[in-house]
């Protein structure tokens, strides 16, 4: 029952309720700059000549000109292209808000007896704002509740806006209602063809086909497409990524190079691991080559169509070609280490024992890595890593099953007869009762580690990369409000740092540098030059005989001596340790020029038994 106290309670609370309303509309300043003033007309952007209810009265100061106005809404209506949904795109009351909202309807007042002027913005009303946002799902970009900068009071009041005009004498609290549009299905919606820097505009009518030609769409109902090289980074980081890929690629083709002429070409002494170390050399020289040609092609960036629009795909020759190449030469480099790795482990075991498997395993190889190319070429997904600087396999799962899965396979085992090998090296030469395993292993320690450790990486990176996929490319908006805010060319997506993408590319062009220092950076490989044609020639004959000779005479002050030179000659010494010269698969130290009769440890097969491990002195 309610008895009239209760009543009495009920309408006290009312009365507050309604005395907080009403205070809530607080009072807004009058600008003596503003005045009204006939619209300017549309951007090639912004169409709001057919939104605004007066295009005769359009408020403006000192510190808001229609200009100003006209590039904050180029903005918004670039925003609407880009993430609106399609409900909040075609609907009428999104563009009568938005620009009502930026282009305030002017209400003017003029004193009779001073003929002084003053002018005012009609602003939308909170709640219009709200359902708009709500709408274009742009809550989070757009605060309906915050303050005009200039003046800190809510640039959408709830009812109405309260301005004192007993300067003109007129009322002290002159209450000015809020614009609350309502939707006009009439009225034409416009179309643009204008997207946001550094977002890029396409003419797209089949979203799905677009996409597999290299482009990527902000939104399932937006024609913008993200620009290339991806915004993770900064022009001037991209250009530092795209200087390491290029310089690794040459120095890996270069060094590769160099130990193919060296040890196939000069050498004069060719044994089966020379030759065997000619296909793996080989495949590294072709998967850095692939580096190279997109280099003189133009570098990364010509992978980069359209003005930046999108990436190289299986139809772009360029795309398509390194893309084959450096995925058949990393299949058949590292098939051809494990290959390798398992003839050392077996040579240094069974002595003894012939083993000559090269006419199975060498076409095995290539047949493999040709079916393993050959499978994306034919399905058509080579193209360029979205977020990288080469092409290569599309999709994660034709990823896993023709390269991550078998390399990682191939690996282990490899890195298995590794180990084994350093196994047998390490009872040899305990056996001996000499010290120095650790620098007999350095290489075959070296290149386990080496090989294994980039693959590793390269493969946490590669997976994270696609798991992480749709959370960068999911910040479109945040990104977008930084190039309003920001100098766009500094605004990035929030992606991995630009330390682990550099380390990522350093491990895919490293490996021919590996291989040189592992292999050409020894004594053997300084002998075979030595004696090469290049320095055993009439031409350096001539320079040897007169010209440096000519260097060696000197004039003193009591005449003129001549200084021969002094001939040395060097004994070598060897010691137990010393003449295990035995190196990993990437080595080649061994000056045997009988593959049949390569003996690693420079002792007759005849004084080491393996069984007791009993090695017999010189």
């Amino acid at each position: 029952m309610i008895t009239n106290k209760s009543k009495y309670y009920c309408f006290f609370i009312l009365i507050f309720i309604n005395f907080n309303l009403i205070n809530c509309q607080v009072e807004y300043p009058i600008d003596p700059t503003g005045k009204c003033e006939p619209y300017i007309g549309d951007s090639q952007v912004t169409k709001c000549s057919t939104f605004l209810p007066n295009i005769n009265s359009i408020y403006v100061s000192a510190n808001s000109t229609q200009k100003d106005s006209m590039k904050t809404l180029d903005s918004y209506f670039g925003l609407l292209s880009t993430i609106g949904s399609d409900q909040c795109k075609y609907s009428s009351l999104t563009y009568l808000t938005l620009c009502s909202m930026f282009l305030k309807e002017c209400e003017s007042f003029t004193d009779n007896s001073t003929l002084k002027t003053v002018s005012i913005p009609k602003r939308i009303c909170r709640k219009t704002c709200n359902d708009v946002t709500k709408l274009c799902n742009i809550e989070s970009f757009f605060n309906c509740s915050q303050n005009e900068p200039t003046i800190n009071l809510p640039l959408c009041p709830l009812n109405y806006s309260i301005y004192n005009l007993s300067l003109i004498n007129g009322d002290s609290d002159y209450q000015l209602q809020c614009y609350s549009p309502l939707s006009n299905d009439s009225i034409e919606i416009p179309t643009t063809n204008y997207c946001p820097f550094p977002l890029i505009y396409i003419n797209s009518t089949d979203h799905s086909a677009d996409e597999d030609r290299g482009y990527m769409f902000v939104s399932g109902n937006s024609n913008c497409v993200v620009p290339n090289p991806v915004p993770l980074y900064t022009p001037k980081q991209w250009d530092r990524l795209y200087n390491l890929s290029n310089s690794l690629s040459v120095l890996s083709c270069v060094g590769t190079l160099f130990l193919i002429i060296t040890f196939n070409i000069l050498n004069k002494k060719i044994n089966r691991f020379d030759r065997m170390n000619s296909f793996f050399n080989g495949s590294v020289f072709m998967m850095s080559l692939s580096g190279v040609i997109i280099l003189f092609a133009g570098g990364p960036r010509a992978l980069i169509k359209d003005g930046g629009a999108r990436i190289s795909v299986w139809q772009d020759p360029l795309c398509s070609a390194t893309g084959f190449i450096f995925q058949l030469f990393s299949i058949s480099a590292i098939l051809f280490w494990v290959v390798m790795s398992f003839e050392l482990w077996y040579k240094i075991k069974f002595m003894t024992k012939k083993l000559d498997l090269k006419k199975y395993y060498i076409p095995l190889i290539i047949i493999v890595s040709l079916v393993f190319s050959i499978i994306p070429l034919a399905t058509k997904n080579y193209r360029m890593i979205r977020g990288n600087m080469h092409c290569w396999v599309h999709t994660t799962k034709l990823q896993n099953s023709l390269f991550w899965i078998p390399l990682g396979i191939a690996i282990t085992i490899g890195t298995v007869f590794i180990g084994l090998v350093m196994f047998e090296i390490h009872r040899i030469v305990s056996a001996s009762s000499k010290g120095g395993v650790l620098k007999l292993e350095i290489k075959s320690i070296l290149n386990v580690s080496l090989i294994y450790l980039t693959f590793i990486y390269l493969f946490a990176f590669n997976f994270y990369m696609n798991g992480q996929e749709g959370v960068v490319y999911g910040q479109i908006e945040s990104f977008y409000r930084c190039t309003l805010e920001n100098d766009a060319s500094e605004c990035t997506i929030q992606g991995p740092s630009i330390g682990s993408l550099g380390f990522f590319i350093f491990c895919i062009r490293i490996y021919g540098v590996y291989c040189f220092i592992l292999q050409g950076l020894n004594y053997r490989a300084y002998k075979i030059w030595k004696e090469s044609i290049f320095f055993n020639n009439k031409f350096v004959s001539y320079i040897k005989n007169n010209i440096l000779y000519i260097e060696t005479s000197s004039t003193g002050s009591g005449g003129t001596s001549t200084t021969a030179s002094a001939i040395t000659t060097t004994t070598k010494k060897h010691n137990t340790i010393d003449s295990l010269n035995i190196d990993s698969a990437f080595s080649k130290n061994n000056d045997s020029d009988d593959e049949d009769d390569y003996d690693p440890y420079k002792k007759s097969k005849t004084n080491i038994t393996l069984n007791d491990i009993e090695v017999s002195k010189s």
